[in-house]
């Protein structure tokens, strides 16, 4: 068992290691390039859209622009957004606090790219409710579109940068472990060869899609079940001394009312509840700014000097303030894993990149409006010199200002945050397992009889891991969670750089009759 948990350990730094920063920073970046600045210019147009327009029925799906976009912000406002950004600040400095900014920035051309292609390449599924994600356009788009080149090559690079790294990375390494990881160098490297040949794309992406929906369900019922609710039930602990079996039971509860009624629930329910926990820890936060009015701008000055100097960081490393900034950064709002693909691609819209205008503002709500909440409070109260990290440094932050009643306001936050997350993936993960039974039960009509007890199975079995975490120690489920959640992230990439054209043959189209 330790050793395969060392696989897994090791596993999970190689995922999240240098080549998936470079791949997700230069996906975002060259889609920026490509779309030209999609997310700058067109930025002021999204909001408009989504607070006058994004409640109306533009079209088919099966829920509201605005409710599809609520989903994904309650998906990927959670734990990291308090406790990850203290993290960062507590490792690399203030000045990582800027380079989150800049990785959204970027990420938002990702999310953008990511909306889109989910809301082309959707389909039905036996209730006639709306399935799609990086699964659908990694299957459909490698067959029915042309591959460029020029694209195929950006992407075949990528992966060879990975095969490099993990070949190297396997020599430090001995016996079976160092035999599984030069495999799967071996097995990136061969995907490298298709994608530069431009051989068997179609089986390509089908491959490439099954592993996204298999990662994904694996994800939903880690990071996106066990590990949250083991959050909230200590939180609630924390806070008000419930037991963790009665938050588990009343948990499971709650949430299994909810995921039973499907996406059309849940866009009700993350309409109602992510305006509201967004206002509540807006309005802790910026009480944390008023306090310290007089430090604000010293405050901001030094997130912005020691971005470029790192002198805040033991040794002064302004590399360890990049990489804590991007890598939270990263974590946090989740732009280029996949995800968003699920929720946006069940909006009622018209076009797809009208529903991509909407969807980028996820990003931007996470980690410009939400994480800099967090990490401004950490800095302007000077609680970042304390020496502590996580949750316990924003609630240091937070009592500074308030007294205890603020480790109080923050406990609330991850309860928040952590429940708005479970309900988000719960929906992804199903979306995923449904998508892996499509494929093993090929016959339609058989699917269709089969989906509805599919769909039942999957939500008791959801609400049972989460009584699960709630009162379990989970000791190595965060590491087995976070390489799950980090490896949707390869398959999906690929398919934004291989279907690049697309995107902006449909982003043209859209701009030319739109405003």
């Amino acid at each position: 068992m330790s050793a395969i948990m060392d696989f897994i350990k090791w596993l999970d730094d190689m995922v999240w290691g240098p080549p998936i920063m470079v791949l997700l920073l230069g996906t975002g970046l060259l889609l920026t390039l490509y779309l030209r600045g999609i997310q700058f210019r067109r930025l002021i147009w999204a909001i408009k859209f989504t607070l006058f327009e994004g409640r109306k029925k533009q079209g088919e799906g099966d829920i509201t622009p605005f409710q599809a976009l609520t989903t994904t912000i309650a998906g990927t406002v959670g734990i990291g957004n308090i406790a990850g950004v203290a993290t960062a600040i507590a490792a690399g400095g203030p000045g990582s606090l800027f380079w989150m900014w800049m990785t959204a920035l970027v990420g938002m051309a990702t999310r953008y790219s990511e909306a889109l292609l989910g809301v082309a390449f959707r389909s039905k599924l036996p209730d006639g409710t709306m399935i799609g994600g990086s699964f659908n356009f990694l299957e459909r788009g490698l067959v029915e579109e042309e591959i460029s080149p020029t694209w195929r090559t950006i992407a075949g690079i990528f992966v060879i940068l990975f095969a490099i790294f993990i070949g190297y990375e396997a020599t430090k390494l001995s016996g079976g472990l160092m035999i599984l990881a030069a495999i799967i160098a071996l097995l990136f490297l061969v995907l490298a060869l298709y994608l530069l040949s431009g051989r068997s794309l179609p089986s390509v992406g089908k491959t490439l899609a099954i592993l996204f929906a298999l990662f994904g369900a694996l994800a939903a019922f880690g990071i996106g079940n066990v590990t949250q609710a083991n959050s909230l039930a200590l939180g609630m602990e924390q806070a008000f001394n419930v037991p963790y079996w009665i938050t588990g039971v009343l948990f499971a509860f709650i949430t299994f009312l909810v995921v039973v009624g499907g996406i059309k629930r849940i866009g009700e329910v993350t309409e109602a509840l992510v305006p509201f926990m967004a206002i509540i820890y807006f309005i802790f936060a910026v009480g944390v700014w008023v306090k310290y009015a007089g430090q604000l701008p010293s405050a901001i000055a030094l997130v912005l000097r020691d971005a470029f100097t790192g002198k805040a960081v033991a040794g002064g490393a302004i590399g360890t303030v990049i990489r804590w900034g991007v890598a939270r950064g990263l974590f946090s709002n989740e732009a280029g894993l996949g995800t968003a693909t699920l929720a946006h691609a069940s909006a009622r819209t018209d076009h797809p990149s009208r529903q991509a205008h909407v969807g980028m503002l996820g990003t931007f709500i996470d980690t410009i409006v939400i994480c800099s909440l967090t990490g401004i409070s950490i800095v302007v109260t000077g609680a970042w010199e304390t020496g502590k990290t996580s949750t316990p440094l924003t609630q240091e932050a937070f009592a500074r200002a308030y007294g205890h009643i603020g480790e109080i306001m923050v406990v609330i936050g991850v309860i928040l945050f952590a429940y708005s997350t479970v309900v988000a993936w719960s929906f992804y993960g199903r979306q995923n397992v449904m998508y892996l039974a499509k494929w093993i039960e090929r016959d339609p009509e058989k699917f269709a009889k089969l989906y509805p007890r599919l769909h039942l199975i999957y939500n008791l079995l959801f609400v049972v891991f989460i009584f699960i975490g709630a009162t379990t120690a989970l000791e190595n489920v965060w590491t087995f969670s976070d390489m799950a959640n980090g490896l949707m992230a390869i398959p999906n990439l690929i398919g934004l750089l291989l279907l690049a054209p697309v995107i902006k043959r449909y982003t043209d189209e859209f701009l030319s009759r739109s405003p």
